[in-house]
């Protein structure tokens, strides 16, 4: 084992607590998405409608999971249930209007909240984090798949 792999997995145990420390002494964050409905409407309005096994495969997590999920974004108005345009026999979760503004605030407040986390850090740097970090949730993905 390389001698950087402990550090890393402390590195980023860490992380991990420090964004859910944020997140929950953060007034700034009151109100905005939780990381679900977050993860969730952004999949809605990169590409549209989408039945429930597509986005559980997408979000990885199990057909059930995601459907509590769905129910409660249904209650709070950021998503409806109808039937595929295409195919009325599919149904599919659509992203609504008030789901796509709880999406643009939520986005809003995070990148700010981000912005100011890395104002020491220069562009290249910023995305040097960017690229590597998309690299470890790829590499954390593709470790996990069928299991």
């Amino acid at each position: 084992m390389d001698d950087a792999v402990p550090e890393i997995e402390e590195q980023v145990a860490l992380l991990l607590r420090l964004a859910d420390r944020n997140r929950r002494r953060s007034a700034r964050l009151d109100g905005t998405l939780e990381r679900s409905a977050y993860l969730a409407l952004r999949h809605l309005d990169r590409v549209g409608p989408s039945a429930i096994h597509e986005l559980a495969a997408h979000l990885r997590l199990d057909a059930s999971t995601v459907t509590r999920q769905v129910d409660a974004m249904e209650s709070a108005g950021h998503v409806v249930r109808g039937r595929d345009a295409s195919d009325a026999r599919r149904a599919v979760v659509s992203l609504t209007d008030e789901g796509r503004a709880a999406l643009a605030r939520t986005r809003a407040v995070r990148a700010e909240v981000y912005d100011e986390v890395l104002d020491r850090w220069s562009p290249d740097e910023r995305r040097v984090l960017a690229d590597v970090l998309t690299r470890l949730n790829g590499d954390f993905d593709r470790a996990t798949e069928g299991r």
